[in-house]
């Protein structure tokens, strides 16, 4: 048991997930330029992710209208689908494994434990999407609980709140699914 002293994540708001990542170390931080990059694709990916989860508003003045609407959808859905499938053959990722995501970073269960230090996350937070989020991070392990932490380290404001809302969606729909009764099958 970790104390919350010892936990970064202590008073965030956290999701609970099985997703797949990557940590690649570094001997120092990158550059300017390369962490700005990354700020940047982090936020179009995440500004990405959040526009996938939004409803379309409703449009039932113009039923002819939004009838074609939901057609356009649902074949873009299955063409989204079908291209992440080819991606998919061509790009294996790592087996997802059970995360604690925050705004503040990410904690997974390791072995071996990488070494503590800078490095890279590369982190696949939707399965038929292989996009990765890559966040500069640092890595340390939480004592006594078998699990390594990768806290994000040199977001920009718009970065560290994209990413803010990307866990508060998923937590939400994580409360609102637990809440459902079961279904009879």
């Amino acid at each position: 048991m970790t104390s919350q002293a010892d936990d970064p994540f202590a008073g965030a708001l956290t999701h609970t997930d099985r997703l797949s990542l990557t940590w690649q170390p570094l001997a120092q931080w990158p550059a300017g330029p390369e962490m700005a990059e990354a700020n940047r694709n982090a936020i179009a990916l995440l500004g990405l992710l959040g526009s996938l989860d939004e409803s379309p508003p409703p449009i039932e003045d113009i039923p002819q209208l939004a009838a074609h609407l939901q057609r356009l959808d649902q074949k873009l859905d299955l063409v989204l689908e079908l291209l992440g499938s080819l991606l998919a053959r061509e790009q294996v990722l790592p087996t997802p494994v059970p995360v604690r995501l925050s705004a503040r970073g990410v904690a997974w269960s390791a072995a071996p434990v990488p070494a503590a230090g800078p490095g890279w996350l590369t982190l696949y937070l939707l399965p038929h999407l292989p996009k990765a989020l890559e966040l500069p991070a640092r890595l340390s392990p939480l004592t006594g609980t078998g699990e390594v932490v990768a806290e994000f380290h040199s977001l920009d404001p718009a970065l560290a709140d994209a990413l803010e809302r990307f866990v508060f969606r998923r937590h939400r729909r994580a409360v609102a699914l637990n809440r459902r009764p079961p279904t009879a099958d």
